[in-house]
């Protein structure tokens, strides 16, 4: 179902014009850059809960965590779809994608176990209109979470608040709609959040149509003063079109009425000829995630004790041109759970925090309906089981000096899981890594910092998966009989954070990693996976924020960023010396009033070309520099209504965040948020 543009801005325009002053002004929805961007107080950086200064995310009609992330110092958005797009790189911290990161929900891991076509991290799973604030550790700072190269990104849901709730509902461009629902209430020591959501959009490249429905319940009881025990369950069922290549003479014929465009392709094992979708193919997906974690108070901290699980289940289904099924499988993608023990205690101007994990990245079997000729069956080929202890101490030196220690163990086992399936070879691998933050206060309004930290990272279960099955039979391979080796290096930061005037804050900070044997892999044939000797990864991030007044501001971040490669085998079709998809600039300028009953948002994005590998890394391709102008208008209608309207891409722009795959031009939404 498709939208007027003109329709769309029309009924905006009126609700906004026509509407009563509201006797009470209400928090308006919003989006803005400031209030997702982390400034980090020096040293402190480990301890979100004492350390990160985060204001309250109301994301209004964001679809996802990556959109609201988009205007962020650090971060990258590549996505290949508008609308609820999962891949490893849709987000990338410092240029690391999701495999290098570690992605929280409410302080519980969510990145999964990512085989058989899951992902590593699906944003859609995240409840968004429950999104209190986003809090992100960038680089390997934190002892606290290991097997990661990029850092953290937590996002922390409302659990506790008055009772009473909201209704949301969106239409827009390429048939997009929201309609959400939260509610949060408390009965003495009970405290209760409840969500239920729908979303979709027709899709704007060929056959990628979405839908998504979503249910949650998340309850924190407290049974003492001292003791607390929360309970998630988070469900997410997923119907997406796989993207059908859309080119004159391709396969599946050419649809004018759809952008031309790349496809994607099924993941293996099945025989080629069922892999490349063609129309009608799609896959569902129904994710489930359950945690329970108990926490106990002291006069001087706390400790707690947690456990999650994951449930993906997974369908694929493709077709012929004639419009027949071809393919028709059912997989268990993800059964990874976590046992956890962590806490913290000051004494003496000391906070000690310590912790220990242990996860099991698991998934499952599979089954055909309808099997394509020459297809096996589906066997649970690989297990990897991660063990990680850590002990930190953040202290002050004197009025002036503050500093962090830490250090982290981790240790990981890999094998071969059912009898029945491919062979596998053992894969064992432990470190230590210790961290080190100081802060230096100048003066009263300026503050240093620097940071030395070691790096270490294990393959993941892909990886591990890949480089295994191809050990003794890719012999074209770079990895060709050749141990995998985990990451490891070191990384340092230094930075400073200034309080220019009552009205403009800036803060400058520069990161460089020397990292060896870095685990090169991409999930695109031939799935090669292999060591490259050294890679480099440095930048610099400068985010600031100029108040005119009460209702006026603005918000500028600026991000470089530089990769380099030394010691690969494999030429990546010329790009041997650098990374792809990293540009070198991207800058963030985002403009904000707020005035009661208005609130208005403009921000423009620009991202410097960049070079980028596509048709299975053996073609390589320029993606030019593009700007993006993105508007918001806000209304409150009374104290419990709000109104909005919003213009994507407000000057049309042609643009691709990923070779093949056409963005969406200007696009019309209009949002109605009714307070319960």
């Amino acid at each position: 179902m498709r939208f007027s543009k003109k329709v769309l801005a029309a009924a905006a325009v009126a609700g906004m014009m026509f509407a009563g002053t509201p006797a009470i002004a209400q928090e308006i929805p919003t989006f803005s850059l400031e209030e997702i961007i982390i400034q980090a107080d020096g040293a402190q950086t480990d301890n979100a809960d004492t350390t990160v200064s985060v204001k309250t995310v109301s994301p209004g009609k964001a679809s996802s965590i990556p959109e609201l992330l988009r205007g962020s110092a650090g971060i990258d958005i590549q996505q290949r779809a508008g609308v609820g797009d999962n891949q490893d790189g849709t987000v990338k911290l410092r240029g690391f994608d999701a495999r290098r990161y570690t992605v929280l929900l409410n302080g519980r891991q969510i990145n999964v176990a990512g085989v058989m076509g899951g992902q590593y991290v699906d944003w859609t799973t995240i409840p968004l209109n429950t999104v209190e604030k986003i809090q992100i550790i960038k680089g390997g700072k934190s002892a606290a979470h290991g097997n990661t190269l990029g850092g953290v990104i937590n996002i922390i849901t409302r659990d506790k608040g008055i009772n009473g709730g909201e209704i949301n509902i969106l239409s827009g461009s390429n048939g997009r709609y929201d309609y959400l629902f939260n509610y949060t209430g408390s009965a003495g020591p009970l405290n209760f959040n409840i969500i239920a959501n729908k979303t979709g959009s027709d899709g704007f490249l060929r056959n990628n149509d979405y839908d998504a429905k979503q249910y949650g319940l998340r309850l924190n009881y407290d049974i003492t003063p001292s003791d607390n025990i929360a309970v998630g369950l988070n469900r997410t069922e997923t119907k997406r079109g796989f993207i059908v290549a859309n080119r004159p003479g391709a396969g599946a014929g050419y649809d004018p009425g759809f952008p031309i465009s790349d496809g994607k392709s099924m993941s293996p094992p099945q025989p080629i000829t069922a892999t490349t979708p063609n129309p009608g193919s799609f896959w569902e997906k129904d994710n489930t995630y359950y945690d329970l974690a108990y926490k106990h108070s002291t006069e001087t901290g706390f400790w707690r004790i947690d456990y999650w699980k994951n449930d993906e289940k997974r369908r694929e289904v493709n077709y012929n041109t004639a419009g027949q099924i071809i393919l028709d499988r059912s997989l268990v993608s993800d059964e990874s759970d976590s046992f956890g023990f962590s806490g913290q205690e000051t004494n003496n101007g000391h906070t000690i925090g310590y912790g220990g994990e242990y996860k099991r990245l698991r998934y499952g079997y599979g089954a055909f309906a309808v099997r394509p000729p020459g297809a096996g069956d589906i066997y649970p080929s690989q297990k990897i089981d991660l063990w990680g202890a850590y002990i930190d101490d953040t202290f002050k030196l004197n009025d002036r000096w503050s500093a962090y220690l830490g250090l982290r163990y981790d240790h990981l086992s890999a094998k071969k899981d059912d009898a029945g399936a491919t062979a596998m070879r053992d894969y064992d691998t432990d470190a230590l890594s210790p961290k080190l933050s100081l802060s230096f206060k100048n003066n009263e309004h300026t503050t240093t910092f620097l940071s030395v930290n070691r790096l270490w990272r294990a393959p993941s279960m892909a990886e591990y998966y890949w480089w295994s099955n191809q050990y003794n039979s890719a012999v074209a391979s770079p990895g060709y009989r050749k141990q995998l080796k985990p990451e490891q290096g070191y990384s340092y930061e230094i930075g400073a954070e200034q309080k220019v005037s009552e009205k403009y804050n800036t803060k400058l900070t520069l990161y460089h990693q020397d990292i060896n044997d870095y685990i090169n892999f991409q999930h695109v044939n031939p799935f090669w996976c292999y060591n490259i000797d050294k890679v480099k990864v440095w930048g610099a991030e400068w985010e600031n924020s100029y108040k005119f007044d009460d209702s006026n501001r603005i918000v500028l971040n600026y991000t470089n960023q530089h990769t380099k490669k030394v010691g690969t085998n494999n030429t990546n079709a010329g790009l041997a010396e650098e990374f792809d998809f990293r540009p070198r600039h991207k800058v963030s300028l985002g403009y904000q009033y707020d005035a009661k009953p208005w609130q208005l948002r403009y921000n423009i994005n620009f991202v410097s070309s960049q070079q980028g590998l596509y048709n299975n890394n053996n073609s390589r391709g320029e993606i030019g520099g593009y700007t993006t102008h993105n508007l918001a208008v806000v209304r409150e209608l009374d104290k419990s209504r709000t109104i909005s309207l919003y213009v994507d891409n407000i000057f049309d722009k042609q643009y691709v965040e990923q070779i093949g795959y056409p963005m969406p031009g200007r696009s019309y939404y209009v949002s109605l948020t009714q307070k319960i």
